[in-house]
Protein backbone atom coordinates (compact mmCIF):
# COMPACT_ATOMS: atom_id res chain seq x y z
CA UNK A 1 0.00 0.00 0.00
CA UNK A 2 1.41 3.38 -1.00
CA UNK A 3 1.40 6.16 1.58
CA UNK A 4 -0.39 9.37 0.72
CA UNK A 5 1.93 12.35 0.34
CA UNK A 6 1.73 15.02 3.04
CA UNK A 7 1.59 18.55 1.60
CA UNK A 8 2.09 21.92 3.26
CA UNK A 9 -1.14 23.94 3.56
CA UNK A 10 0.72 27.13 2.62
CA UNK A 11 2.97 26.29 -0.35
CA UNK A 12 1.34 22.94 -1.27
CA UNK A 13 4.76 21.29 -1.68
CA UNK A 14 5.37 17.85 -0.13
CA UNK A 15 6.75 17.56 3.40
CA UNK A 16 9.27 14.72 3.44
CA UNK A 17 10.79 14.68 6.96
CA UNK A 18 9.53 15.21 10.49
CA UNK A 19 12.09 17.96 11.03
CA UNK A 20 10.38 20.04 8.30
CA UNK A 21 6.86 19.55 9.73
CA UNK A 22 5.02 22.04 11.92
CA UNK A 23 1.44 21.23 12.84
CA UNK A 24 -0.74 24.18 13.81
CA UNK A 25 -4.28 24.48 15.18
CA UNK A 26 -5.80 26.99 12.75
CA UNK A 27 -9.42 27.75 11.98
CA UNK A 28 -10.57 24.83 14.17
CA UNK A 29 -8.52 22.32 12.19
CA UNK A 30 -5.07 20.81 12.58
CA UNK A 31 -2.96 21.78 9.57
CA UNK A 32 0.53 20.72 8.39
CA UNK A 33 3.12 23.31 7.31
CA UNK A 34 6.79 23.38 6.39
CA UNK A 35 8.90 24.84 9.15
CA UNK A 36 9.98 27.66 6.83
CA UNK A 37 6.40 28.44 5.72
CA UNK A 38 5.28 28.56 9.34
CA UNK A 39 8.16 30.77 10.45
CA UNK A 40 8.01 33.17 7.49
CA UNK A 41 4.33 33.82 7.06
CA UNK A 42 2.12 32.21 9.70
CA UNK A 43 3.77 32.62 13.08
CA UNK A 44 1.89 35.19 15.11
CA UNK A 45 -1.01 35.47 12.67
CA UNK A 46 -4.31 36.23 14.40
CA UNK A 47 -6.18 32.94 14.00
CA UNK A 48 -3.10 30.72 13.93
CA UNK A 49 -1.48 29.69 17.19
CA UNK A 50 1.92 31.11 18.03
CA UNK A 51 3.28 27.70 19.00
CA UNK A 52 3.21 24.59 16.83
CA UNK A 53 1.53 21.47 18.22
CA UNK A 54 4.61 19.36 17.50
CA UNK A 55 8.13 20.14 18.65
CA UNK A 56 9.49 20.94 22.09
CA UNK A 57 6.86 23.51 23.08
CA UNK A 58 3.97 21.26 22.01
CA UNK A 59 5.43 18.26 23.81
CA UNK A 60 6.08 20.30 26.96
CA UNK A 61 2.54 21.73 26.90
CA UNK A 62 1.06 18.24 26.48
CA UNK A 63 3.16 16.92 29.37
CA UNK A 64 2.06 19.76 31.68
CA UNK A 65 -1.57 19.31 30.58
CA UNK A 66 -1.34 15.58 31.34
CA UNK A 67 -0.14 16.38 34.85
CA UNK A 68 -2.83 19.00 35.37
CA UNK A 69 -5.50 16.59 34.14
CA UNK A 70 -4.78 14.36 37.17
CA UNK A 71 -4.71 17.22 39.69
CA UNK A 72 -8.49 17.31 40.45
CA UNK A 73 -8.33 13.70 41.62
CA UNK A 74 -6.13 14.71 44.55
CA UNK A 75 -7.31 18.27 45.29
CA UNK A 76 -10.49 20.33 45.37
CA UNK A 77 -9.70 22.05 42.05
CA UNK A 78 -12.45 22.10 39.43
CA UNK A 79 -12.71 19.01 37.18
CA UNK A 80 -12.81 21.35 34.16
CA UNK A 81 -9.00 21.25 34.26
CA UNK A 82 -9.22 17.52 33.55
CA UNK A 83 -11.31 18.15 30.44
CA UNK A 84 -9.02 20.87 29.09
CA UNK A 85 -5.87 18.89 29.89
CA UNK A 86 -7.25 15.78 28.22
CA UNK A 87 -8.17 17.73 25.08
CA UNK A 88 -4.64 19.17 24.83
CA UNK A 89 -3.07 15.72 25.19
CA UNK A 90 -5.48 14.23 22.63
CA UNK A 91 -4.70 17.02 20.16
CA UNK A 92 -0.97 16.30 20.46
CA UNK A 93 -1.59 12.56 20.04
CA UNK A 94 -3.79 13.20 16.99
CA UNK A 95 -1.03 15.35 15.46
CA UNK A 96 1.46 12.53 15.90
CA UNK A 97 -0.80 9.82 14.49
CA UNK A 98 -2.18 11.82 11.57
CA UNK A 99 0.97 13.60 10.36
CA UNK A 100 4.26 12.75 12.09
CA UNK A 101 3.99 8.97 12.13
CA UNK A 102 4.12 8.63 8.36
CA UNK A 103 7.21 10.84 7.88
CA UNK A 104 10.82 9.68 8.12
CA UNK A 105 13.06 10.98 10.88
Amino acid sequence: MMKKELNCDSCLMPIKEREELRTVWAFFKLRPYHRSCYENSLKGAGLVGNQPINGFSGNFTALVAFGLAWLPLFTNISPAITIVGTLIVLLRLYSFIRFEKRLSH
